[in-house]
């Protein structure tokens, strides 16, 4: 049976399926992005990570990475639901309506408690009110900590603008050959800002410059929708792909820092890309059950609200343990109990978002074969 799994027919991507695994990949991005912020986001001092070993320590550095695995997500999915959608009535009106139900009520919600608990950064939460979070630090204003990773969802936002519009324009084959463009266009950009002295944090969080990885999601989504998407052919292209990231690791730090800077997010979306290819054609198979356990789901539907306010209940819980001298422990153990209170104060206040807030809006839109796809869309 498995042989069978492994070597099996093709599985073009039908209409409005659910991907089960796309649950098991996006609870992968939560989980790395909460444990690196829980480890790395608070300036501890050297020695409070001695505890873990060298190679251990290399893997959660890298978890800021998740953020790019949700947005080769976001691309796939948002790319196919346009695409699906292009030949029905009130294209643009069913998309928004949904995106608006999913993402704004929870974000406006906590944007506004920030608000009140971060009273110093007004203008940041008014930046936001506008889905422009991530141009705060070009315009000099200072960006609090926790409510900081609203960066992300504004390079979304941007990207739901304007691709809704290239796909109702776009025949597939023009589509590809932007989506390609953007794909590699993007690290170029990158490239030439970086070596005219660009910040660093600017070539990272503006819109402009992170678009590739939305792009390659849009691109994945055009093969699952292709006669060429079978098993054997998605070995073939990991194994591409894996070849690119091996030889831009290769040849990267020849060309100097500032190309290799400029293809840091390249060889990341290759590295996604990959293992996406994988999960996407063994999906329903025994190789990818583990994406598809009760767990990853969990993970997965509380992901959006998680992403939002991880950070902030740890700046909460590191206030409370500095400020008020409630605990006295040493730098380690102070440091697993953050992890541990902001993990699991956390899930706790996301599954309570989920069951009460978020879930009770989406439900008048739940019988609809289109939102049940539309619900695996959102950015977290």
């Amino acid at each position: 049976m498995l042989v069978s799994s492994f070597w099996g027919g093709p599985r073009t991507l039908a209409k409005n399926e659910r991907i089960a695994e796309l649950d098991g990949i996006r609870a992968i991005a939560i989980w790395m992005v909460l444990l690196f912020h829980s480890i790395f986001a608070f300036y501890d001092s050297p020695e409070t990570l001695k505890f873990l070993p060298g190679p251990v320590l290399h893997i959660l550095s890298l978890g800021f990475l998740g953020v790019d695995l949700f947005f080769v997500l976001s691309g796939f999915l948002i790319t196919g639901i346009l695409f699906d959608a292009k030949d029905r009535p009130f294209y643009f009106r069913n998309f928004y309506a949904r995106r608006i139900r999913r993402i704004m009520p929870l974000y406006f919600t906590v944007v506004a408690i920030w608000a009140c608990l971060y009273r110093r950064f007004w203008q940041y939460f008014l930046l936001s009110s506008v889905f422009a979070a991530n141009l705060a630090m070009p315009l000099h204003i200072p960006i609090p900590h926790g409510p900081g990773v609203l960066w992300s969802l504004a390079v979304e936002e941007h990207f739901y603008l304007l691709w809704p519009i290239a796909v109702l324009l776009l025949n597939r084959r023009a589509f590809l050959i932007l989506s390609i463009t953007i794909f590699l266009g993007c690290p170029a950009v990158r490239a030439v800002f970086a070596a005219r002295g660009m910040d660093r944090v600017l070539v990272h969080d503006l819109s402009w410059f992170r678009f590739d990885g939305l792009a390659a999601g849009a691109i994945l989504a055009m093969w699952a929708r292709s006669r060429v998407c079978t098993k054997k052919i998605s070995l073939v292209i990991a194994g591409f792909l894996l070849f690119a990231f091996a030889f831009i690791e290769f040849i990267g730090p020849r060309f100097g820092h500032t190309a290799s800077s400029a293809l840091n997010f390249s060889r990341t979306y290759l590295i996604f890309a990959a293992f996406f290819v994988l999960a996407f054609a063994y999906r329903g198979t025994p190789w990818t059950q583990f994406l598809r356990n009760r767990f990853m789901r969990f993970s997965a539907t509380l992901s959006y609200c998680l992403y939002l306010i991880h950070l902030s209940i740890g700046d909460g819980c590191t206030y409370l343990i500095r400020h008020q001298n409630l605990i006295t422990m040493s730098p380690t153990g102070l440091l697993w109990l953050r992890a541990a209170v902001m993990i699991g104060v956390s899930f706790v206040v996301a599954a309570l978002s989920w069951k009460y807030f978020e879930r009770p809006i989406l439900m008048p839109l739940s019988g609809s074969p289109q939102n049940r796809e539309s619900r695996q869309a959102a950015f977290a």
